[in-house]
């Protein structure tokens, strides 16, 4: 089964309108919150405390990640060429300057200096 994730965007000039009508029944309904699920195909690195922690954050935000880099496995993602990073919600500041010069070499569109 082929899945295809697609938002249309809509561009309208003037006041935005915080409600609308249900066109049946005249009626203002709000807005309706959608979330995207994140493109299958897309290779994404998850940075983490933990690779526990890393996979079970990254599941639950809709993501398949192709490495989990932590502060004890810095090299998860040696060899591997990946979209873009993500980083767990866990993931302190501190960790993500330690683990970023880890990864970056793995991302796609990284050039290296």
């Amino acid at each position: 089964m082929n899945t295809i994730h697609k938002v249309d965007v809509v561009i309208a000039e003037g006041a935005p309108d915080t409600t609308t009508t249900v066109p049946d029944s005249g009626q203002p309904s709000e807005p309706e919150q959608v979330d995207v699920v994140p493109d299958p195909r897309r290779r994404i690195i998850v940075l983490a405390p933990t690779k526990q922690a890393g996979n079970d954050e990254a599941r639950a935000a809709g993501i398949e990640p192709v490495a989990v880099v932590t502060p004890r496995s810095l090299h998860a993602a040696r060899g591997i060429t990946a979209d873009e990073l993500w980083d767990a919600p866990s993931l302190t500041p501190e960790d993500r300057e330690t683990l970023l010069p880890h990864v970056l070499p793995s991302i796609a569109t990284h050039k290296g200096e």
